[in-house]
């Protein structure tokens, strides 16, 4: 094992990376990565650094790859290189055209220019683009300035201006100088900022603290707030109540969002007075975020009704949406409701069951979909433990919710197809769907794929009668069934509800049937009364009145 282990480390190879920055002017950026085929094309994985502010980023990482593909990208993803297939240090493969290298051992890469092969090329011009996010400024003003050693420190040489109406304001500038010192103005020195002297983005001399910058090249600066190094945050609290939740056991519940790369486990929540209410308070920029709630890490993750209240549905995903424009703490929220918990109904676990053993088709797994979980595809597969081709799974639905659902095979490959008309289906429009009824924590029979009822009941041949009479239909919860059979037999007589529970069986033995079926306990809606025997079955849909 000690072998194995030593044998691993020695395969590790210490890859630097180094790209530069100084000629990229695709707009503000806060990070750059290098992301490639040895971290899984992460965005946020492997970040590089510029301490010296000389805008060249690097980062030494430990590979175990003979050769890599990859490329420099920014923000997790925010941004990426576009190269030019055919040049010296790319490889393509089919539509993607990405940075190549062979390693043999301990290597650093040559500096290389942001979507080139090659180092920079110098540029006379070192413009910089200043932005300034004015949103939590408390005072009054008309113009807003960058003024500095640069300009001689005027009050209103260089104006920024806000084309959008969003308070950050930008302006780009030719800069003469290898560095410089300056800071943001309003109304020719009414105001200035009051920077903290030894913050990062700072420069002390004497008795004044100003903003520092190294020029080497054509800069874009990421938006700051005033008098900050960094952008411009609010407090926001999160609060989520997981006092109805009727999913499976789980120990943390955590925030997951494009503020943090939707990463997992980076913002936990607690409960610390153990009241079901679970809270975090996170410092994020004046933004729109869209966030879910998730339970241990991604096990399970909240899924939300496409166009609800709170909701924004981009490329398929529905999140949770929220604009940021000042300190929030926001109404504590039910697990996967826009609505507070008084204000949503009890969840009951339901159990749904199928079985596969009469289907032909080929398929990895079963889904359901419906509804409840807004018809997503693949995210409730069901499983078969003790492999008898009935797959299953017990999923929190609304209680007292009437629902429409379907199974499907892998994801949305394959779907159950009903003609309409069947006891367990309802046909809105184009769309015939298996409807449900939650009457609180249940575990549905199991059907046949396409059946109403088990595929043991659904696989018999038509039975020849004289005819099978079923009055009065519609009836209040009594019902007679008279029927007379071609040959001697016996059977039984069996009554399902929508969701195929069966609610009524009593045996039979000759060649006639003449009985009364007492519903009278059972709720107004459709049934499916199906007569059994050895030689095949029949069924006949019935319908109860409101009483």
């Amino acid at each position: 094992m000690l072998g194995a282990i030593f044998s691993g480390l020695l395969a590790q190879k210490q890859v630097t990376f180094k790209v530069d920055m100084n000629n990229y002017t695709g707009g503000s950026f806060t990070t750059v990565y290098v992301s490639g085929s040895f971290n899984s094309w992460s965005g946020n994985s492997n970040a590089l650094s510029d301490a010296d502010a000389d805008g060249v980023w690097e980062g030494t990482f430990p590979l175990t790859d003979d050769s890599i593909e990859y490329k420099f990208t920014m923000d997790n993803w925010a941004k990426q290189e576009s190269l030019t297939p055919g040049s010296t240090c790319t490889k393509t493969t089919g539509n993607f055209t990405n940075r190549f290298v062979q390693l043999t051992g301990n290597i650093a890469l040559s500096k290389v220019c942001f979507e080139s092969c090659s180092a920079c090329t110098p540029v006379n011009n070192k413009s910089v683009t200043f932005n300034v996010n004015m949103k939590q400024y408390t005072g009054t003003y008309t113009n807003v300035y960058v003024s500095g050693n640069f300009n001689g420190w005027s009050g209103n040489s260089n104006q920024l201006t806000d084309a959008d109406g969003d308070k950050i304001f930008s302006g780009t500038f030719d800069i003469t100088q290898d560095s410089i010192e300056y800071k943001f103005t309003v109304d020719n020195w009414k105001d200035d900022e009051k920077l903290t002297a030894g913050s990062t983005c700072t420069k002390t001399t004497g008795q004044f603290t100003n903003r520092f910058l190294k020029v080497t090249g054509p800069k874009v600066l990421s938006n700051v707030c005033w008098g900050s190094c960094s952008e411009c945050t609010n407090d926001v609290t999160f609060k989520v109540d997981m006092t109805k939740y009727k999913g499976a056991s789980f120990t943390g519940v955590f925030v997951n969002g494009s503020f943090n790369g939707w990463c997992g486990s980076c913002n936990p929540m607690s409960d610390s007075d153990k009241d079901g209410i679970w809270e975090v308070k996170l410092p994020l920029p004046q933004d729109s975020i869209e966030y879910l709630f998730t339970l241990d890490t991604w096990r399970v993750k909240e899924t939300m009704a496409q166009g609800s209240s709170c909701t924004k549905t981009t490329a398929g995903y529905t999140n949770r949406f929220l604009k940021i424009t000042s300190a929030k703490v926001l109404d504590a929220v039910c697990f996967e409701s826009c609505l507070s918990c008084a204000n949503t109904k009890d969840k009951a676990n339901v159990t749904f069951k199928v079985d596969m053993s009469k289907n032909t088709s080929t398929f990895t797994t079963v889904n359901i979909n419906g509804t409840f979980n807004s018809w997503c595809g693949n995210c409730n597969p069901l499983t078969d433990a003790n492999n008898d081709k009935i797959y299953e799974i017990t999923l929190p639905i609304n209680a007292k919710d009437t629902f429409e659902y379907l199974f499907t095979l892998d994801g949305w490959a394959a779907k159950e197809t009903f003609t309409g008309g069947e006891s367990c289906t309802k046909t809105t429009g184009q769309f015939t769907n298996r409807i449900g009824v939650v009457n609180g924590d249940s575990a549905m029979p199991a059907v046949c794929w396409e059946k109403c009822v088990s595929c043991a009941t659904a696989g018999n041949n038509t039975i020849a009668t004289n005819g099978v009479k079923v009055f009065p239909n519609p009836g209040s919860g009594r019902f007679n069934v008279s029927a007379s059979f071609s040959n001697l037999t016996s059977g039984n007589i069996e009554v399902f509800d929508v969701v195929g529970q069966k609610l009524y069986s009593k045996g039979f033995s000759g060649k006639a049937i003449n009985t009364e079926i007492n519903l009278n306990s059972a709720k107004p809606g459709m049934y499916l009364i199906v007569i059994n025997t050895a030689e095949g079955s029949h069924q006949e849909r019935i319908f109860i009145n409101s009483k």
